[in-house]
């Protein structure tokens, strides 16, 4: 005999579990799903931008391993720099601790969790899970990451992205661990299409770096290079696993009938920086926001959502595209402006703690964004190109 709820949220990320706190919060009777036992651990390096930590009607200090100040910025494994910032940036955690923790906040305030999980198929919004019980409700949140279950169920097209790969390094066995407390590290020009990082954590650093998925059958002697570069053993590098960072193609679908996807599901992540975890939760919220004037009868459907992100989230990722593009063809003038520069080593802050935006930044450059545009355009045909050539050779 099949269950019934009003909203089933599968996958319990940061996004998924927000959906689930908003519509619990909300009164709504909502099943929070994901395949996984919990604690579960996953490929992604646990930095939380304080634009993200802002979304949060809680606070996440209970999972804060290393609060982040500075970046120290490394050019093409030569030579590097660091600047601080007189408040903090971002926060570091452990996506165990961090889904874990959110998933508990969802269940305070009513959600039903139910880990371990997996969803073995989809039919309109009835779910059946691998072992055999059925779930049915009037809506679905899908926040069960790039290309998961309910995107392949509803033969949607995959999404595209760019691919990473990392390890952890102890802190206390390898001497390059204690040269990391709050900073970041970030290397630049080395990978097409990306960067690599070191995020500290509290006994180990996390070291990885991602692009262009052509790049990934080299991905493996590039994280050598690069921890090497770092001074890290890179033979001792632990847990090492590669993941997909999906990236929304403009104007895609976001809603499928009574399907909503959010965070990585929908493609979310920022084209420039490779973070998720703030888009995963404000996709979320606006979700939940649309879900429930769908359930309250204010709204048809669940088109609201979709008008929501390409209002809010899609000019910040049009920009985004924009400078990730201009960037990776031309790394050398924008690392020498994040060195020297302090108006735009201060922009660039503000942005990661949620005080401006990146159209804000593009909104300064008066007429000069009519140049930015047209160079934009050509850097991302070029990388559009660049990008085809690479896969069919």
């Amino acid at each position: 005999m099949a269950r019934s709820w009003d909203v089933i949220v599968v996958g319990a990320g940061p996004g998924g579990s927000t959906a689930a706190y908003d519509l619990a919060q909300a009164g709504t009777n909502v099943l929070l799903l994901d395949r996984a036992d919990f604690p579960r651990d996953k490929p992604c390096g646990g930095g939380v931008l304080v634009s993200a930590l802002n979304l949060l009607p809680y606070s996440l200090d209970p999972v804060t391993e290393r609060i982040i100040t500075s970046f120290r910025v490394r050019y093409k494994r030569s030579w590097e720099f660091e600047h601080r910032y007189h408040e903090p940036l971002a926060i570091m955690t452990q996506r165990s601790r961090l889904d874990a923790f959110m998933a508990e906040q969802a269940i305070g305030k009513g959600a039903e969790f139910r880990d371990g999980s997996p969803v073995r198929g989809i039919e309109g919004t009835s779910i059946t899970l691998d072992n055999g019980d059925i779930h049915e409700a009037d809506l679905i949140v899908a926040a069960d990451g790039a290309n998961g279950i309910v995107r392949r169920a509803l033969g949607l097209p995959r999404l595209r992205g760019a691919v990473a790969l990392e390890g952890n390094a102890s802190r206390a066995e390898q001497p390059a661990g204690k040269r990391w407390n709050d900073a970041v590290g970030l290397e630049l020009g080395s990978m097409p299409g990306g960067y690599g990082w070191v995020f500290p954590k509290g006994d180990h650093c996390n070291v990885g770096l991602g692009g262009f998925p052509s790049a990934a059958p080299t991905l493996r002697g590039e994280l050598s290079q690069y921890a090497g570069g770092e001074s890290f053993d890179a033979d001792q590098l632990t847990d090492l696993r590669g993941h997909h960072l999906p990236l929304r193609d403009p104007g895609s679908a976001l809603v499928a009938g009574p399907v909503a996807f959010v965070g990585d599901a929908a493609g979310l992540v920022d084209p420039l920086s490779g973070e998720g975890i703030g888009n995963a939760i404000r996709s979320a919220q606006l979700a939940a926001q649309s879900s429930l004037a769908f359930l309250s009868g204010d709204a048809a459907d669940l088109s609201g959502y979709q008008r929501l992100i390409e209002a809010e989230l899609e000019p910040e990722l049009r920009v985004a595209r924009q400078l990730q593009a201009l960037f990776h063809q031309c790394p050398w003038p924008y690392v020498q402006l994040l060195r020297r520069s302090n108006r735009f080593w201060t922009a660039f802050c503000r942005i990661v703690r949620g005080e401006s935006t990146y159209t804000s930044f593009q909104g300064r450059l008066g007429p000069g964004k009519v140049l930015v545009d047209a160079a934009a355009a050509i850097a991302e045909r070029r990388g559009r190109t660049a990008a085809a050539w690479q896969t069919a050779s």
